[in-house]
């Protein structure tokens, strides 16, 4: 628990990948050890008696915390890279002439800071940043050789020089090691997110092609065939009973389609806008009665038994509009796959703090080799027992519409006995 509050923390300091780019975390990380190391070494070359350089490093540390705050909250990551960059060397520069120059740490700390560079420029700038380190670092060696009064020895003895140079060389390796540790760690956490982008993408594309695919054939039939009806009531006298008959596969038809429009509109809505859920205290039975006898009455034009058992006085908490849309699709399916005569029980038991919504027909069943497609893109649309028609996307939309409000959904299914869909959504407390 404290390892995931620590993590959570560091996310919180350096930026998550969703507010800020890779190269913006890194300068993060930058700045924070940076102000670590300042801080620590300002109390530590106070205590070897180095009290211009401990002055010195309060600017410092507060010139980090300004690029720190200027990239991460106010997101001006370029202008905070140029600023460190520039007060780094002129602080160098002035830490060099008060840190007995070649004879104190200064080369290793200025080469530190050159490596954090590299970790936080753009690649373009790389090359400057280089001739600009090497310029001033062969600039202040010459200085002191031609000139060796302009910088002494600032140390009081030989073990505060060694306890200067042991200090700056554990900071150096921590620094090393943590700074390169995180851009790792930022790389492969980039690397994956790209990984999982292009599998969303190439998921989407996939739905794009079944998309396509249901609007050029699973649309287009029915179209077709409430063209053909109309045209032969125009074109040709038919008896009453003829035309009796064709009215009624006209409303068959225009059923259909209106049923495969509403689930097709609903599931490019969800893919567009992303779906919005709105979970809220629900009577079962007040809430799915309605749609249950329009759904009866629709079972009965096929002499189907719609059996509704749900107890009163249970209450969920769910999507009203949700709810009723995956019911009315998993009915609509039993009513499809079940023969004239066949019975269909919607039902409900108590599981825990779950409420289970059981959908149980008598119908043709559900190969076993099409169950782990059965809730997918993957799975084709099929006729029913009295031809009916569908696009493939009603048990998509159920998978979806559960999932969204932390519920689940599966079936059992055997052929030539029934299947029975399972529905779990929590219990309102």
């Amino acid at each position: 628990m404290k390892i995931n509050q620590l993590r959570s923390t560091w996310v919180k300091l350096t930026g998550s990948p969703e507010t800020h780019a890779l190269e913006a975390r890194i300068f993060h990380i930058t700045c924070l050890f940076t102000i670590i190391l300042f801080s620590c070494s300002i109390f530590f070359n106070y205590f070897i008696g180095l009290y211009t350089v401990s002055l010195l490093l309060i600017p410092g540390v507060v010139a980090a915390c300004g690029v720190y705050y200027l990239s991460k909250a106010k997101y001006r990551h370029d202008l905070a890279v140029t600023i460190f960059c520039v007060l780094g060397n002129v602080l160098f520069i002035a830490f060099y002439f008060n840190n007995s120059g070649i004879n104190g740490p200064g080369l290793i700390i200025y080469l530190l800071y050159f490596f954090l560079i590299l970790s936080i420029v753009p690649k373009s700038q790389r090359i400057i940043w280089m001739a600009i380190n090497t310029v001033i670092a062969f600039m202040l060696l010459g200085i002191q050789h031609d000139h060796p009064e302009f910088i002494p020895l600032k140390h009081h003895d030989a073990t505060a020089r060694y306890a200067d140079f042991a200090y700056v060389y554990f900071f150096t390796l921590l620094i090393v090691y943590f700074t390169v540790t995180s851009i790792l760690d930022n790389y492969n956490k980039e690397r994956l997110l790209a990984v999982k982008r292009a599998e969303e993408l190439e998921h989407a594309n996939q739905s794009k092609t079944k998309l396509f695919s249901i609007l050029a054939h699973d649309l287009k039939s029915p179209l077709n065939s409430i063209q053909n009806f109309l045209e032969i009531l125009l074109e040709f006298d038919v008896t009453e009973q003829e035309r009796r008959t064709i009215k009624t596969s006209l409303l068959r038809e225009t059923k259909y389609t209106k049923q495969m429009l509403v689930n097709l509109l609903s599931w490019s809505k969800s893919q567009m806008d992303g779906m919005k859920v709105k979970q809220v205290k629900l009577d079962l039975a007040e809430t799915l009665d309605p749609t249950l006898l329009l759904q009866a009455s629709i079972a009965e034009e096929k002499a189907i038994l719609l059996d509704n058992r749900l107890a009163k006085n249970i209450d969920l908490f769910a999507d009203h509009d949700m709810l009723e849309l995956v019911v009315r699709n998993l009915v609509n399916n039993a009513i499809k796959f079940t023969p004239s005569g066949g019975q269909i029980t919607i039902s409900a038991e108590i599981h825990g703090e779950d409420c289970w919504i059981l959908i149980r027909d008598t119908g043709v069943g559900i190969k076993k080799s099409k169950h782990k497609d059965i809730f997918t893109l993957q799975s084709s649309s099929t006729f029913g027992t009295n031809n009916e028609k569908g696009v493939g996307l009603g048990l998509v939309l159920c998978k979806e519409f559960i999932t969204v409000q932390q519920g689940k959904i599966w079936m059992e299914s055997t052929v030539g006995t029934g299947t029975t869909f399972f529905i779990s959504l929590r219990l309102f407390k």
